[in-house]
């Protein structure tokens, strides 16, 4: 029988700890497999494994072991080894680290002096971070809490946390202890699992389990929720039995339309200041996929803080673009007035908000659609698409 090794036996008694002291993290931890990796700089987590130099853990205490342990298992947690889809492999880590060591952070782990940690990034998912960061090398700078280029050589791993690396391709290779390979969806069900048991031991705090849920909570494609939710809303003839193949190649699919083009619609632009660019660059390219689809006789964007500063309108065929304009409080009744004093109804207004503002006391006669880009959710009318 082969020895243990130090290190691995020190990785067994971090994680004996972890689960003593924070149970939640340490139930994660179970579903790992231990695998020592000297060709890697630090650690990585695959979804299946947690693999570990064992010369980057005999500089670690065992606080640091934890930390390296909760570090890991909140990447599978928030399914960030399912979720690349593509994009640069260390502008992806990079993003993934943001989006989990605030979490860490406020739990009192001893996160190292390079974690990737900013107040922007809070509560974001690692898509949306990912979209914001510089582009290039995969590093960005911080908000003072820890230098990222501390740490950081070859490999994926700029903070010294470990890396995130894709899933195994479900092979029947690298099985888990169970027999079964863990998938996204598993790993849903077992956060949601150790949440209910550290819950019911009193070892999970509310803010804590606040964070989690909404570190974990299933990542949608707002575009795709918005320009779907947009097709059924609309009154027009179209069908899914027969697909858009513009847009099959982006893995979008989306009904090829049977009848006339339909009215004319209105979009909103909150242009208060919370709005960036990326953001509205996203929102744009959703409103053309919709008009690709629908074919409106015509597209109205409205700017609106307190009141309305600019209207863009652009003929059918016409490829919709945007820029703010103003930068004021947040009142929601200018656009509907002066949808009003058009006198013609609208197919469909859509308009991109954070929520805050004033609304109309009445709704009106026309499909309202809210694209939410905070974490309000309702609105005294209409129906509201996070965009998040």
């Amino acid at each position: 029988m082969k020895r243990e090794t130090q290190q691995m036996a020190r990785m067994r008694v971090g994680r004996a700890t972890l689960l003593q002291g924070q149970p939640f993290f340490g139930m994660l931890a179970l579903q790992l497999d231990l695998v020592e990796d000297a060709s890697c700089k630090t650690a990585w987590t695959d979804g299946t494994s947690l693999g570990f130099n064992p010369a980057f853990v005999a500089t670690l205490d065992t606080d640091e072991i934890e930390a390296l342990f909760a570090h890991e298992v909140m990447h599978c947690a928030c399914g960030h080894p399912w979720r690349r889809d593509g994009r640069d492999t260390k502008q992806w880590n990079v993003a993934a680290d943001y989006a989990i060591n605030g979490i860490l952070r406020d739990a009192r782990f001893k996160l190292p002096s390079g974690a990737l940690i900013d107040a922007r990034f809070n509560g974001k998912s690692s898509e949306w971070i990912y979209d914001r960061l510089p582009q290039g090398d995969g590093e960005s700078g911080s908000d003072g809490s820890g230098d990222p280029q501390s740490g950081s050589g070859e490999g994926n791993d700029p903070s010294g946390q470990g890396e995130v690396r894709d899933a195994p391709e479900p092979n029947g290779d690298e099985q888990s202890t169970d027999g079964e390979q863990p998938s996204e969806a598993s790993w849903k069900q077992i956060t949601k699992q150790a949440e209910r048991m550290a819950a019911g031991q009193g070892t999970l705090s509310a803010r804590l389990k606040r964070d989690i849920d909404a570190a974990t909570a299933s990542q949608v494609d707002w575009r795709s929720a918005l320009i779907k939710y947009a097709q059924e809303t609309v009154k027009a003839d179209y069908s899914w039995t027969r697909p858009n193949s513009r847009y099959l190649a982006v893995g979008l699919y989306l009904p090829s339309l049977h009848s006339v083009a339909c009215g004319h619609f209105v979009v909103g632009v909150d242009t208060s200041g919370s709005v960036d660019a990326v953001l509205l660059q996203q929102f744009a390219g959703a409103i053309n996929a919709i008009a690709d689809t629908l074919q409106p006789s015509r597209i109205d964007v409205i700017y609106c803080d307190s009141q309305v500063n600019h209207v863009d309108t652009f003929a059918r065929g016409e490829t919709v673009t945007m820029e703010p304009h103003g930068g004021g409080g947040t009142c929601f009744e200018p656009v509907f007035e002066h949808v009003a004093e058009t006198g013609e109804t609208p197919a469909v207004l859509i308009y991109l908000t954070d929520m805050y503002g004033s609304f109309p006391e009445t709704a009106p006669d026309y499909p309202v659609i809210w694209a939410s880009y905070s974490s309000v959710d309702v609105a005294p009318f209409g129906d509201v698409i996070p965009c998040q």
